[in-house]
């Protein structure tokens, strides 16, 4: 009897769509997960979708020891993006930022870039990691977030030796790391490179950015719904030729943070946005959207500038529209719900600017909508600066584990100075905490927070005007 989902001897490896279509098409009855047995679910859109949502059958393969059609397409991805191997994901690059960390071991120190996602908190935390921090370097007055330079990590890893290095590059603006010069610094100080690259799936399509892939890393994910064809949670995580953690090492550790029912739909849609990728629509977009900046250069729009290329990174994601509007005396929120009311949605807003993901799929039509309504964006007599999440640099009090699993207990944002930070908090997005599981919060922090509340951007980690400090002692 041979496990569910393994090929049978001799059997020619065939695509995913082929593998799951030739069972879609065979009208089998249905004796397995999922419940819906392939008749239908969620209306229309479920009709469509369900007799694609399969399980491990004989011919479908595995997720977690894939050696048939699942294999093949990571395989693909590999060959795509320069890896030595490349793994499927179907929770995001969350999974593929908490398998980068796991699978260093446990108790490792890491050097944590102080922009990470909050997905690296809870990473560092669950594998006990002790973390030194560097901090994102910007040009003076430059209205966006910074990135890392190896001449920081450099002084960092001369101060004090790490396990591993965790950066973010590209980060929501698109500002690109030293990737490459990064990962030669981490190998003079023997130090393991972890990139996420979840904004940067599209990196090796694109004439311009396909040098700022992050195969320079030993560890890297991409979010392949973010800017490819692919479904929401559809994610790869890459090992570099040069990784010297196993393949082995690396799925058996995916293996404890992802589901065991993992869903085709979504490995599906890796396959085929990759496959839609290799087409050359993304060639064919970066010289649309180079004429959208041309065209906007030509015709701008009062107090409006899109953000160009300046600072200490290696290069800037011009797929990725940037509009600082704080010139119309608006703050990014204000201008996003003004857009919105246009019918023209931006991916995030910040205090100075709101941020448009673009790609391929985007109609030509919608372009003349968004700059219709940038025109139309309301003017005001505010004043808005941008305002990077991290306030002040400074010495964690307590591991992340520790502060995450102490006991706690929910304080109001405008008294919680001075109390230890049991839980990451900040404006989400980008999911960049401003309150760090560790760290005593200062003043400094306070304010920050509660200019992005004022402001009306989300918060993560904040409840009811609360955030979770340690619980402190009482005096006997």
């Amino acid at each position: 009897m041979r496990a569910r989902g393994r090929p049978m001897h001799n059997e020619i490896p065939r695509t995913l769509p082929e593998a799951i279509g030739d069972y879609a098409a065979a009208g089998a009855a249905r004796f397995h997960m999922p419940g819906h047995k392939g008749q239908g679910m969620m209306g229309p859109l479920g009709m469509a979708l369900a007799p694609w949502d399969v399980t491990e059958l004989p011919g479908t393969d595995d997720l977690h020891a894939p050696e048939g059609a699942i294999l093949a397409a990571e395989r693909a991805y590999a060959e795509a993006y320069g890896a030595r191997q490349s793994f499927l994901l179907v929770g995001g690059s969350t999974a593929g930022i908490l398998a980068m960390l796991l699978a260093l071991g446990k108790n490792k120190r890491v050097l944590l870039a102080r922009d990470c996602h909050k997905s690296a908190v809870a990473g560092v935390a669950l594998a006990g990691h002790a973390c030194d921090f560097i901090y994102p370097e910007t040009a003076v007055g430059a209205p966006f977030c910074g990135v890392v330079t190896p001449e920081a990590v450099e002084t960092a890893l001369a101060r004090r030796r790490a396990d591993a290095v965790f950066i973010t590059s590209p980060n929501y603006y698109g500002a690109c790391a030293d990737v490459a010069g990064i990962a030669e610094v981490c190998r003079r100080h023997s130090a393991l490179l972890l990139c996420d690259q979840a904004h940067g799936a599209h990196f090796p399509f694109v004439p311009g950015l396909s040098a700022h892939a992050a195969s320079a890393a030993d560890l890297w994910c991409v979010s392949a719904h973010k800017t490819l064809r692919a479904m929401t949670q559809s994610a790869v995580l890459h090992a570099s030729p040069a990784c010297p953690l196993s393949d082995a090492h690396i799925r058996k550790t995916l293996s404890l943070i992802e589901t065991s029912s993992p869903s085709y739909p979504l490995m599906l849609s890796l396959d085929w946005a990759l496959n839609q990728a290799k087409t050359g629509e993304w060639e064919r977009h970066a010289a649309r959207v180079l004429a959208l900046r041309a065209r906007f250069a030509a015709h701008p729009v009062a107090g409006v500038s899109l953000l160009e290329a300046a600072g200490p990174f290696a290069a800037l994601d011009f797929t990725r529209l940037v509009f600082l509007v704080n010139g119309r005396g608006i703050s990014g929120a204000m201008a996003q719900d003004a857009l919105i009311g246009c019918g023209v949605v931006p991916e995030m807003a910040d205090l100075a600017s709101v941020v448009c993901i673009t790609s391929p799929a985007d109609p030509d039509a919608w372009y003349a909508r968004l700059f219709a309504a940038l025109t139309a964006l309301p003017l005001g007599n505010g004043r808005f600066s941008y305002l990077p999440p991290v306030a002040v640099q400074k010495t964690p009090v307590l591991r992340v584990r520790d502060a995450l699993l102490s006991p706690s207990e929910p304080v109001l944002l405008e008294n919680c100075a001075g109390r230890i930070c049991a839980q990451a908090a900040g404006a989400y997005p980008p999911g960049v905490a401003t309150l760090f599981p560790g760290e005593r919060i200062e003043e400094a922090d306070v304010r920050r927070m509660l200019a992005f509340r004022e402001a009306g951007l989300s918060l993560f980690g904040v409840a009811e005007g609360r955030t979770a400090c340690v619980k402190e002692e009482k005096a006997v």
